[in-house]
C-alpha cells in the first residue's frame, strides 16, 4: 500500500477499531500530520458516534459533526470480524500496520482475537495502543465507561464544583474524551519511539479513569498528604473574589483571574473606577481582604453589575489584569484569536459546503497538516483498501455483508 512519505507521519500506517471520541480522537492526531488511518466500522451500523449527534439535548443538525471531527482524514473500511472472512482480511491490514488503536472492551478484545497477544503474533513490530474506561486491572476492569462516569465524577472534579442535585446539562459532549485521546496519542508516539530503539513493538495504553485523577492531580495529591479540605462556600460567602464571575449591566458574565493580587490589586480597582478600595483599612492587603471577603465580593459585584462588557473588558486590558468574558458557543467558534493561531481552520465539506473546522491543538515546525477532509462514509475505502491487498470485486461485496447471527 501506498504511503504518503511527503508529510511528518506519512511513513505510518494505523488501524484504527473504535468507536466513539477518545480512541478516534488520537487517531485524527496522526491522521492530521499524514499518517494512513484505516478505520474499519462493523456492517450497517458503523461507528455509533455517526448518529450520536442525534441524541435528544445535543445541537440539531443534519451533519454528523460528533463524527466529523475526530474522523477526517481517514479511510473507512467495512468488515465484519466475527466472520472468518472478514477477520482474515484484517489480519492482512494489520500484518502490514505501524500501530493498531482500540478502546473496545477487553471482554469484545478477547472473544474477536484483537488482544494485544493475538496481535503481536501477527505484527511483533506494531504498536498495540489501548484505551479503557477504568484500565485493565481491578474488579471494574471490564465495566463499560465513558468520560461521564469515569473521568469527570470518578476524578472528583464534580464533587469539587457541581451543587449536589448536579447542572442541568452535563460537561460537554467528548470533553473528557479528548484530553485523554491525548494522553493515547502521547503514549502512541512515546511507543513508537521505544520501536525505534529497541526494534520492537509494544504494547501503550491509558484510561479515562487515570486521565480524570491526572486532570485533578493537584486536589488528589492533596487528600493523599493529608490536608484538610474547607467545606464549600456560596459565591457571596466564597474564600476568594479572585477566580469569581460577575455579572456586568449588559447581561454578560466577566470571569477574573487574578493570580498575583499583590501586582494587580490597584490596577483592577482603578480599571473598575474603584480607586477607593486600595485605602480602605478593611482591603488594603491580603490579609485584610481575607479577613472581609464576604463585604468585599459585594462591593465588587455591586460595582461591575453597573459596568457594560465592553468598558470594563477594555480597561483590564489596558491593566493587564487576567480576565475574560465567559463565552457563548457563536463567540468561542468565532474567536479571532482562535482563527489568528490556525485554532479554526476551514473545511470544504463535498455535502455541506464551506464551513470551518476545530484543529487538531499542537503544531510541529517544518511540518504541514494535511488539510481537513470530510469524514468518511461508512465503508468509503472497503473496495480500495481491500484491492490492494489482493481482493477482487465480487470478494469485497462479500465481505462487506454482516453475517447473520
Amino acid at each position: 500500500m501506498n504511503k504518503n512519505t511527503n508529510s511528518l507521519f506519512g511513513n505510518l500506517r494505523v488501524v484504527e477499531i473504535a468507536s466513539m471520541i477518545l480512541a478516534p480522537s488520537a487517531s485524527v492526531l496522526l491522521a492530521d500530520f499524514g499518517a494512513q488511518v484505516i478505520k474499519i466500522e462493523p456492517p450497517v451500523t458503523g461507528d455509533l458516534n455517526r448518529q450520536w449527534h442525534k441524541i435528544n439535548g445535543l445541537p440539531i443538525s443534519e451533519m454528523a459533526y460528533a463524527f466529523q471531527v475526530d474522523n477526517r482524514n481517514k479511510k473507512s473500511v467495512v468488515l465484519d470480524l466475527k466472520s472468518s472472512a472478514g477477520y482474515e482480511a484484517f489480519c492482512k491490514i494489520v500484518a502490514d500496520a505501524d500501530v493498531l488503536v482500540t478502546n473496545y472492551r477487553l471482554k469484545a478484545l478477547e472473544k474477536l482475537k484483537l488482544d494485544y497477544d493475538t496481535i503481536r503474533k501477527l505484527n511483533p513490530k506494531i504498536v498495540y495502543a489501548l484505551a479503557t474506561g477504568f484500565g485493565e486491572k481491578g474488579e471494574e476492569a471490564h465495566k463499560p465507561g465513558y468520560d461521564t462516569v469515569s473521568y469527570w465524577s470518578r476524578s472528583g472534579i464534580e464533587h469539587q464544583i457541581f451543587p449536589y442535585e448536579g447542572w442541568l446539562a452535563q460537561f460537554p459532549y467528548g470533553a473528557g474524551d479528548h484530553p485523554s485521546g491525548m494522553a493515547l496519542f502521547g503514549s502512541i508516539m512515546t511507543g513508537l519511539y521505544q520501536r525505534e530503539k529497541t526494534g520492537e513493538g509494544c504494547k501503550v495504553s491509558t484510561s479515562l479513569l487515570a486521565n480524570g485523577a491526572w486532570s485533578n492531580a493537584v486536589m488528589l495529591q492533596a487528600q493523599l498528604s493529608g490536608a484538610t479540605f474547607r467545606e464549600k462556600r456560596p459565591r457571596d460567602n466564597a474564600y476568594n473574589f479572585i477566580s469569581l464571575h460577575y455579572p456586568t449591566i449588559d447581561n454578560r458574565l466577566l470571569k477574573m483571574s487574578m493570580v498575583n493580587t499583590e501586582k494587580d490589586w490597584r490596577p483592577f480597582c482603578n480599571a473598575i473606577d474603584r480607586n477607593d478600595l486600595p485605602e480602605d483599612s478593611r482591603f488594603c492587603d491580603n490579609e485584610a481582604r481575607i479577613a472581609n471577603m464576604p463585604t468585599l465580593i459585594k462591593e465588587l459585584t455591586d460595582t461591575i453589575a453597573k459596568l457594560t462588557i465592553g468598558h470594563i473588558t477594555k480597561r483590564l486590558e489596558e491593566a493587564d489584569v487576567p480576565h475574560t468574558v465567559v463565552s457563548n458557543h457563536e463567540e468561542a467558534a468565532n474567536d479571532k484569536q482562535k482563527q489568528a493561531n490556525g485554532i479554526i481552520i476551514p473545511l470544504d465539506h463535498p455535502e455541506f459546503g464551506k464551513m470551518r473546522t476545530v484543529n487538531s491543538p499542537f503544531e510541529v515546525s517544518g511540518a504541514d497538516k494535511i488539510p481537513p477532509k470530510a469524514a468518511p462514509n461508512l465503508g468509503e475505502h472497503t473496495a480500495e483498501v481491500l484491492a490492494q491487498f489482493g481482493y477482487n470485486d465480487e470478494e469485497i461485496a462479500a465481505l462487506a455483508e454482516p453475517v447473520s447471527e
